[in-house]
């Protein structure tokens, strides 16, 4: 049984921030099945019901509107929800999305606050759509913090010469009219913390995705969880981690338990950019790049004691994949051996 808040069946948020934004991707193309295969699996989707209480005790959820139901094994899978703003709205569900696409296509004046993947990506859907689009971000470059002031630096001037207004290391002025919060998202455990689950800055579980109470697992981007290769618990906000380490999950519920080791990716479609990361934003002290920076395709490599932590690739997906693989295999390579276009990354899983 999959028990969902929203009244649509599951679909792919992604899309909401890229291609259903844009136009490019129909509504028709979001869900991430088509309704016939649930019934040929045996799901039973109830959709529409928000789950107030998990019933750790009793083995029975219960829903906003009294609905109970019964559980041998729960999977909570709850996602994040976006941090909101006086005055502002949020982009996380696809009624948001259909509320921003019609500014968009009213040719509306958009404010952003918040130069992050969601603020950047949306920036940049309303400048290509005619609007005049104005950003704020607090940091001194967009998303520093994951890809660092260099390709932080290149991005911006990418925006900015689009057309988008970008006001770097700024707080929020007094705004007229409505304006889309892009300021991050939180775990979202109110629930799960009334359960009694452990919480810490999300749900806390192991490698299979088990958490503190017998018979309760957890996935995606509510969690908190164990990975072989790092030697912390990490929570990632992004869709390609979330359904992964959710198949993990699934398994380990159904008896055939193999902990998630995969290096987390994700991607960001922005005008004719294509920047792709893998890793998990570990602190690096060396940066290596391969190819002419601020000439795509190029890719930067994150380095931490001599040892590969990150890599991110601007129109570069090949090296991107290889790269992680690297990550995910613990070879070693060299600083040479990342910036020589020459040497086919492959080599060094041989």
């Amino acid at each position: 049984m999959l028990i969902g808040a929203e009244p649509e069946p599951p679909y792919e948020r992604p899309h909401l921030s890229k291609g259903y934004l844009a136009g490019t991707v129909p509504r028709e193309k979001l869900p991430l099945r088509p309704p016939q295969q649930y019934r040929d699996m045996q799901v039973d989707l109830v959709l529409g019901e928000h789950v107030v209480d998990f019933g750790i005790e009793r083995r029975a959820v219960t829903t906003r509107s009294g609905k109970t139901f019964a559980w041998d094994l729960l999977c909570i899978a709850t996602g994040s929800t976006a941090r909101s703003l006086p005055g502002g709205f949020v982009l996380r569900s696809l009624q948001d999305a259909d509320h921003l696409r019609r500014l968009i296509e009213r040719r509306t004046s958009i404010h952003i606050v918040g130069a992050g993947f969601i603020g950047c990506e949306v920036a940049a859907v309303a400048v290509e759509k005619g609007c005049e689009v104005r950003v704020f971000e607090a940091l001194e470059q967009p998303l520093v913090r994951v890809l660092g002031p260099e390709l932080g630096a290149f991005l911006a001037a990418v925006h900015r010469g689009h057309g988008v207004d970008l006001r770097l290391n700024t707080q929020l002025p007094a705004l007229d009219g409505p304006f889309l919060a892009a300021a991050g998202s939180e775990p979202q455990v109110f629930e799960a913390g009334l359960a009694g689950l452990r919480i810490e800055r999300g749900i806390v579980v192991d490698e299979l995705g088990r958490a503190s109470a017998e018979g309760v697992f957890a996935a995606g981007d509510v969690t908190r969880f164990a990975h072989p290769l790092f030697a912390t618990r990490i929570r990632v906000e992004h869709f390609q981690t979330s359904q992964r380490q959710g198949f993990a999950v699934g398994r380990a519920m159904a008896g055939q338990g193999k902990p998630f080791a995969e290096v987390p990716w994700f991607w960001s479609d922005q005008y004719d950019l294509n920047l792709q990361y893998a890793g998990v934003g570990l602190p690096w002290d060396e940066i290596v790049v391969r190819g002419d920076f601020g000439r795509p395709p190029f890719t930067v490599f994150y380095l931490g004691g001599g040892a590969l932590l990150g890599v991110a690739g601007v129109n570069d997906h090949h090296t991107v994949a290889r790269a992680r693989h690297l990550m995910e295999a613990g070879r070693s390579i060299s600083a040479q051996q990342l910036e020589d276009p020459t040497f086919d990354l492959r080599r060094a899983l041989a």
